[in-house]
């Protein structure tokens, strides 16, 4: 009795421990389908990314490191042209498809598990109905992993290799290991991304930007458009001819500046203590945008949707800039008149031996004018006539001090002489007689008292009378007389400082505007993870061209100009460039050989400019729409010159030598002195709806 209590307690805990077994497994299936079918959390929502980081990009940067290994190439050919596309011709609904017959198989094996069970229960209840027979003890056999668990264990110890992938001891084993080992670990690799790829709900590559190369390039020159524009008006600001022009680029009222600056203080000074800064980095522009547009709301985030460059894509980007620049100035003048000692004279002195001027006899008085008194001179030197009016009339104030009407009749240092007083060291026309209380002139031994000429009992003491003019000269009828002086002349102390404020660096400015959003969080970890931060810059996943400088990656290489306006720094001129580049300058020595970057062909050579055109159609860009974009490419160099008897209508394989660079043409910098050999890179692509354009190399280029 004690015996079959015993069978069945043990059956009983057997039944109890499969179907836990089975419950577990069914509860991780559950949650398996739970996960794919909802958004989850960042590295998962965007794309639906399975796996990590280091699995998704080993297959890429390793290739890369190797440029010169036909195997992995050829791999990696595989890749883009057979396996890629076949992945990404799997549709949504098959792969719901899959999941509903995944269930039906699980339901099936729990079914058969049940029919299982009962039938050990209907053959322990018989068994305990026999006659029992003692037991032989036999010797218990060592426990022996099975093929699954060592397969497990396997799995392990790979996705530990790929965490691994790029620490140094790993480096150091690669080196040391087998070329058909490594072979094997990275198609593994390639196998698991492929797989995971598959499973996630499409082809995307974590890292990889969700724009087209188009509108990335339109962003970035956009960008350094504005920069570009405001560095121009920099200048405009730092030319001794041309900086007023400059100030009212950027909105500054320049009525009141009459004065040229002595001297102009840029960047660093003591009115601004601080390095003028441009911190620009298209790649950091490129992840921002994307994290920026990406629409974490959708139902199904399996499916991503690109950007379009468009007018509100300016306008977030003037917003970003003006964020981080503003042009800051200080206009410090202190100019002042100082009087000239002795004065300078035109005309003047006694009646007896003096010399004037002839002028209209008519003159006018006005209220509420910046003028008070108007004449006309008949005759007059080129120091005064510069500040008649459009009438030829002269303007003075109530001291009969020179106006200009060119300027808003603001003052000048010339005098119309009072006839009555001492100009300085200058007789006076007039005399007064103190006992008599009038003024006079001699004419030889003749005293003439003054006639009278002005206006209501106000005299016009500027002029000499008509008829005291005739006394004076009788050839001289119906006019009046005068004379001036200059007492003042215009002492300059004006200084001009300006610079450029850095109100926040570009990643605060990214980081504010990503943080005024919705999912906030979210989009600055999937900024983060573009950018890679975390585990290395993937530089976007756009790369479908093969380097053309051999074994480095093009990113490895220094640009001097980027893709866009020339902006490198504020206030200088960096180099010859006027206007839109359209393409990338990489510093490179003479003489390095040039690898074609996919099987293509020579369509144009100019040996005298030393440049070279490649094309190739239907190029297909696995990341560029639905399953991937074919579209025709054309590889412009510039300082290059062909190898081994080529010549236009050639055509290359991908990796083959097929030039050289010349540094025929170096870029200088203009202020600094600095000179570097470099080869120019242009890239042009056939776009959806707009044409043939040029886009940023390092998008494409490996």
């Amino acid at each position: 009795m004690y015996q079959q209590e015993k069978r069945e307690l043990k059956f009983g805990k057997k039944e109890l421990s499969s179907e836990k077994k089975h419950r577990r497994k069914s509860f991780a299936i559950q949650k398996k389908i739970k996960k794919d079918a909802n958004p989850g959390f960042l590295l998962t929502k965007p794309v639906k990314y399975t796996g990590n980081r280091m699995k998704a990009s080993a297959w890429q940067k390793t290739v890369n490191a190797d440029s010169e290994n036909d195997v992995l190439h050829a791999l990696d050919s595989a890749k883009r042209r057979v396996i890629t596309p076949a992945m990404q011709k799997v549709s949504k609904p098959q792969r719901l498809q899959r999941e509903r017959k995944k269930r039906d198989r699980i339901s099936e094996k729990e079914q058969k598990s049940r029919d299982k069970l009962q039938k050990q229960d209907h053959r322990l209840k018989e068994k305990h109905n026999r006659p029992q027979k003692k037991k032989k003890i036999q010797n218990q056999k060592k426990h022996r992993s099975s093929v699954k668990e060592r397969f497990k264990e396997g799995l392990k110890a790979f996705f530990r290799f790929v965490k691994n992938i790029y620490g140094t001891e790993v480096k150091k084993f690669f080196a040391a290991a087998a070329l058909f080992l490594l072979v094997l670990l990275l198609v593994f690799a390639f196998i698991l991304m492929i797989f995971s790829s598959i499973t996630s709900g499409g082809g995307f590559t974590l890292g990889t930007y969700a724009a087209q190369d188009y509108d990335l390039s339109e962003a970035e020159k956009y960008y350094t458009k504005l920069a570009w524009e405001m560095n121009n008006n920099i200048k405009l600001v730092g030319d001794s001819s041309k900086w007023k022009n400059g100030l009212k680029n950027f909105g500054v009222n320049t009525r009141n500046m009459k004065d040229d600056p002595d001297t102009w203080y840029w960047g660093n000074s003591s009115q601004f203590n601080w390095e003028p800064c441009y911190d620009f980095d298209p790649y950091k522009l490129w992840c921002f945008l994307c994290a920026y547009y990406y629409n974490f709301d959708a139902a199904d985030n399996g499916d991503i949707t690109y950007w379009k460059y468009s007018s509100d894509t300016e306008t977030l980007l003037k917003e970003l800039f003006d964020a981080e620049y503003q042009f800051v100035y200080w206009y410090d003048n202190t100019s002042r008149w100082e009087e000239y000692s002795p004065y300078h004279y035109w005309g003047g002195g006694s009646a007896e031996t003096g010399t004037y001027y002839r002028c209209e006899k008519e003159a006018y008085i006005y209220d509420g004018r910046p003028y008070r008194y108007r004449f006309k001179p008949i005759a007059i030197t080129n120091e005064l006539g510069k500040y008649r009016d459009s009438e030829g009339y002269l303007c003075i104030d109530s001291n009969y001090r020179v106006l200009n009407p060119n300027d808003n009749y603001e003052l000048t240092g010339f005098y119309i002489m009072d006839h009555r007083y001492y100009s300085g060291t200058k007789e006076p026309f007039y005399y007064y007689d103190n006992a008599t209380g009038n003024f006079f002139f001699m004419q030889g031994t003749e005293r003439h008292d003054r006639s009278f000429w002005g206006w209501n009992r106000e005299d016009a003491w500027f002029l000499v009378s008509p008829t005291d003019t005739e006394i004076w000269n009788s050839n001289i009828k119906d006019t009046c007389m005068y004379g001036y002086y200059e007492k003042y002349y215009w002492k300059t102390d004006c200084r001009l400082y300006y610079s450029v404020k850095q109100k926040k660096i570009f990643d605060q400015v990214i980081s504010d505007k990503l943080n005024a959003m919705s999912h906030a969080s979210e989009r600055s970890q999937y900024y983060q993870l573009l950018l890679g931060n975390d585990s290395g810059q993937m530089y976007g996943n756009h790369q479908t061209l093969q380097n053309i400088f051999g074994s480095a990656s093009i990113h490895e290489y220094t640009a001097v100009n980027g893709f866009g306006y020339d902006m490198q720094a504020w206030n200088t001129t960096h180099c010859r460039i006027s206007d839109l580049h359209e393409g990338v300058d990489f510093v490179l020595n003479s003489n390095t050989q040039l690898y074609a970057p996919f099987d293509c062909k020579i369509t144009e050579v100019d040996s005298s400019k030393h440049t070279v055109v490649l094309r190739k159609n239907d190029v297909e860009y696995w990341y560029d729409g639905s399953g991937g974009t074919k579209r025709d490419t054309e590889v412009y160099l510039s300082n290059v010159t062909l190898i081994n008897g080529l010549a236009k209508g050639d055509t290359l394989k991908e990796g083959e030598a097929f030039a050289v660079s010349t540094g025929h043409q170096s870029c200088d910098s203009l202020q600094n002195s600095l000179i570097y050999d470099y080869v120019h890179i242009k890239v042009k692509i056939d776009t959806d709806g707009y044409g043939w354009d040029f886009i940023d190399p390092r998008l494409v280029l490996y």
